[in-house]
């Protein structure tokens, strides 16, 4: 695999590009003119008066077009004064067109066009500018119109609700819940290992060893078009998934030019109180010195020793922009991004760990102190080739830091075997430095009246480091002094993850005319494959311990351990062996999918998918070396979704398929990984587990903004993998098939409702509370069926019993200023962190509730001023397990992450 990195002079390099393409962007925005007159107006429906975000009006006469914003309101402005004609078009009401408009010279004319509903296919409808699929009424028209079962959130609510990144967004989702101090989401109690995620479509890999799929919280909501959630599969999907495939879409121009500017900044309660502590060798933009010594000397580039921040200051910084043009006649449009964010943080912890028989052999208290910075940078180039087809190129640089340092004292019986009473001292510092590069090229065509050809490819290429992670345990002596801890307690440890990953899907779609002429009748054929190289390698150096006491109050650690009291022997440095394994999974996939207008009232949709997997996992680890294993086998997968339209606004949606799950790599790959309560270790035997889905949703439609939804799902899982203990002194997890098979059911509620809308007479004054909520009800059960552990009944890790999420949004606008405040609550009840075995009882983590605050108030239409305070209840995040002989709950975890404010402006042009 190629080794790549990026030098200093890179970042320069990187630098100057989005400073030249923002010099680009300013330079090409068009100079004003000076005119006469303004029409402004708002878009509503005829029936409810309810705004229509996202319509398209066209001034005859004006070469282009606008879409209202998310309040129905839109403007011409600067216009000659005269009479225009307006015309209007919404999918799935009827066009309008509004004649005789007056413009005056030094004036401004208010008009109220007010659509008719009607029920008409996507074909009936001419589309004149370009959809925005970032407002809530446009997906959710999106989603009435879906066969299968989606939910869909866009850009314009996570404003709306203050939500930051794309984890945060999907964690809104009815059935999804975050689970703290583990990346990504739980969908339907199904973690990580279940659930896909797609970058516009295509399949994206996590940038980080320990996960299958992208922490979704790098994808700020700056760069976010809409997110959508798949929880029932059909034949075009990728067959490895149980709990849910996650698309993000990024953003992309809609008008004409675009230009936008934003800062941030706040404080963590917790950081802000404290004299934070961070690693050296990292700079401001997160990237770290990650070299290793040279063999067989000291010269290592980072401190062991932290340095101090005086003012933890959360900061982040949002630039994006972009123009349409002609290339000859072809028009053409780019759109650039680019964000920078560091968010700081600090908990005092509880760390404990308990042996089967309740005692607890780890009793420590300490603070963490963490910092979060990523930069991310995306750009889009979209050519128009008018009836013939579309090509779009999308470029995603992702580079994303996480370090900590985690000081804790207390009892460890197996790491301070030399203390007094088994007392000591941990520091551990830690860094994951990550960088993601993504290329994709997606293309749509029209071969005929009837026939369209979709030729999408990517490539994307990871490096994840984990460079100079230091660990120094000291021991408490009888007399109160302390000393460093011998038996390999001072390491360094660095790893490397490298993974090229490929990507390619063809689909040719035919139309198909059925006896109702609903446009929605058609079949299509396609392949799919994925290719990717996983390699990874890691290196530990330990140290022994320098004797004498050493000044705990005044810990210095880098005059113990250096270059010069190395060569002076006054200690010994053992290089480790490396740690290696590689995974390479290649899955080629054909797929066939019809859908039919049946009835005028139902709508079909069959699909069948054989996906042909070949994982091969080589691995070799102190003591164990294997370079044949792996899994070979062909899935054949049906698929079916039914619709049924009740009426105008009620319809029922059937899905059923059959699906898979591979182990990640981590898991099939028996390399141990520790940390500070808890080690880790892969299993090469694990099996893949089959999965069985059904669904039955319905949904009512208020109203274009307002829905009142129900689903009932079951899973059948055959074959789970689930996190289990392996029960010995170092308190290490491994991963199993933990049973013959799981059944996982539920059901699943939302409500979007709007408490009051009012409008002023010019049609531009409006008040509106709104308010939102859904809650999920799951159950999970399965009999655990391992070696050595008596069977009981027991569930599936992450899945919570209950999950509620709820939100009250008052808005309020004029022609020159909007407000809009919301409160946003989420809360998850008890459940299973890891399963116990061979004598444990299961590690619970318990139901956590959060509150968040956010107001947004925009003036003179181009100005953005943002308050958010989250974390507002700072609850206690605690894990939990009970004594196999007693009926005491140990507490095994506790901390309060404290509570986030920051405020925020941002300008648009």
């Amino acid at each position: 695999m190629r080794n790549f990195s990026i030098s200093a002079d890179g970042h320069k390099r990187i630098g100057y590009f989005c400073l030249s393409l923002l010099l680009f962007i300013l330079s090409s925005v068009p100079a004003k003119s000076q005119t006469h007159g303004t029409i402004k107006g708002i878009i509503i429906d005829a029936e409810t008066g309810e705004p229509l975000p996202a319509a398209t009006i066209v001034v005859e006469g004006l070469p282009d077009g606008e879409l209202s914003d998310i309040d129905g309101n839109f403007i011409f402005g600067k216009l000659p004064q005269g009479t225009y004609n307006i015309s209007t078009t919404y999918v799935s009401y009827k066009p309008l067109t509004r004649e005789g408009v007056i413009v005056r010279s030094n004036d401004t004319t208010r008009i109220e066009i007010a659509l008719v509903p009607q029920d008409i296919s996507l074909e009936e409808v001419k589309i004149v500018a370009k959809a925005n699929r970032e407002t809530e009424n446009a997906l959710l028209l999106e989603q009435r119109k879906s066969v299968a079962v989606t939910q869909t959130v866009g850009a314009r609510e996570l404003s709306r609700k203050g939500i930051g990144d794309a984890e945060a967004a999907v964690a809104k989702i009815s059935g999804i819940s975050k689970q703290d101090g583990v990346k990504n989401v739980f969908v339907r109690g199904l973690g990580d290992r279940y659930n896909g995620s797609l970058l516009n479509g295509l399949p994206v890999p996590s940038e980080d060893p320990e996960y299958k799929n992208i922490a979704l919280d790098f994808f700020g909501t700056d760069i976010i078009k809409n997110i959508g959630v798949n929880k029932v599969f059909s034949g075009r999907n990728g067959g490895d998934v149980g709990g849910a495939i996650i698309d993000i879409s990024s953003k992309e121009l809609f008008d004409d030019y675009a230009f936008s500017i934003g800062i941030s900044e706040g404080i963590n309660t917790n950081a802000s109180r404290t004299t934070f502590l961070r690693p050296s060798g990292s700079d401001y933009f997160g990237f770290t010195n990650s070299g290793r010594p040279s063999p067989g000397k000291f010269d290592f580039t980072n401190k062991l020793d932290p340095t101090i921040l005086k003012t933890p200051i959360n900061q982040s910084f949002g630039l994006s922009g972009g123009k349409r043009f002609e290339l000859g006649e072809r028009p053409m449009s780019f759109f650039v991004a680019a964000t920078h964010s560091t968010k700081y943080s600090s908990t005092e912890e509880i760390v404990r760990n308990m042996n089967t028989a309740g005692m607890i052999y780890q009793d420590q208290t300490g603070r963490r102190y963490s910092e979060k910075t990523n930069q991310l940078l995306l750009a889009n180039l979209n050519c128009d080739f008018g009836r013939a087809g579309v090509v779009a190129y999308n470029f995603m640089m992702l580079h994303a830091n996480n370090q900590y340092i985690g000081e804790y004292s207390g009892k460890h019986t197996e790491k301070h075997q030399d203390g007094d009473a088994d007392m000591g001292f941990l520091r551990r510092q830690q860094a994951n430095d990550n960088l993601l590069l993504t290329n994709q090229i997606l293309s749509k065509w029209t071969l005929a009246n009837n026939v369209t050809l979709n030729a999408d490819i990517s490539f994307n290429t990871i490096k994840g480091l984990e460079p100079d992670r230091r660990e120094n345990y000291l021991s408490k002596k009888s007399d109160g002094t302390y000393g460093l801890t011998g038996s390999n307690r001072q390491k360094r440890f660095f790893s490397e993850l490298r993974e090229n990953d490929l990507n390619g899907k063809v689909a040719l779609g035919y139309k198909l005319k059925d006896a109702y002429n609903s446009g929605n009748s058609g079949i299509s054929l396609g392949y799919s494959g994925r290719i990717t190289d996983n390699n990874f390698d890691a290196q530990e150096y330990n140290f022994s311990a320098i004797p004498g006491a050493i000044p705990f109050d005044h810990l210095e650690l880098d005059k113990l351990y250096n270059a010069s009291n190395y060569e002076d022997g006054l200690f010994a440095m053992t290089e480790g062996e490396h740690n290696r394994y590689n995974v390479t999974k290649n899955i080629h996939s054909v797929f066939a999918e019809g859908t039919y207008q049946l009835a005028p009232a139902i709508t079909g949709n069959i699909g069948f998918r054989v996906d042909y997997v070949d994982m091969l996992v080589s691995f070799d680890v102190p003591g164990w070396s294997d370079k044949g294993n792996g899994i070979k086998k062909p899935y054949s997968l049906p698929s079916l979704n039914f619709r049924y339209d009740l009426n105008t606004n009620n319809v029922l949606r059937l899905g059923a398929s059959k699906t898979y799950t591979l182990p990640q790599s981590k898991e099939i790959s028996p390399f141990q990984y520790v940390n500070i309560g808890f080690a880790s270790e892969g299993n090469p035997h694990l099996r893949p587990s089959d999965n069985y889905n059904i669904d039955l949703k319905w949904d009512n439609y208020l109203s274009p903004s307002e829905l009142l939804s129900a689903t009932v799902f079951y899973k059948r899982i055959i074959d789970p993998i689930g996190r289990v203990d392996k029960g010995n002194s170092a308190g290490l997890l491994t991963y199993d098939n933990i049973s013959k098979f799981a059944n996982v059911a539920g059901v699943e509620l939302e409500l979007r409702k709007n408490i009051f809308s009012t409008k002023g007479n010019s049609g531009f004054n409006t008040k509106r509370l709104s308010f939102g909520l859904n809650a999920s009800f799951i159950y999970t059960d399965l009999i655990l069926n391992l070696t050595n552990t008596p069977e009981r009944h027991s569930g599936l890790e992450g899945a919570s019993p209950f999950i509620g999420n709820a939100d009250l949004t008052y808005a309020y606008s004029t022609e020159k200023t909007s407000l809009t405040t919301a409160m946003v609550f989420n809360y998850f009840s008890d459940r299973i962190y890891t399963n116990g075995t061979l004598g444990f009882k299961d590690i619970i983590e318990t139901g956590v509730p959060t509150l968040d605050f956010i107001s947004t108030l925009k003036f003179a239409r181009k100005i953005n001023l943002k308050l958010k305070a989250t974390n507002l209840l700072n609850p206690a995040f605690r894990l939990t397990r009970q004594s196999s002989l007693t009926e005491e709950k140990i507490v095994l975890n506790q901390y309060r992450k404290g509570m986030d404010l920051s405020l925020g402006v941002s300008f648009e042009l």
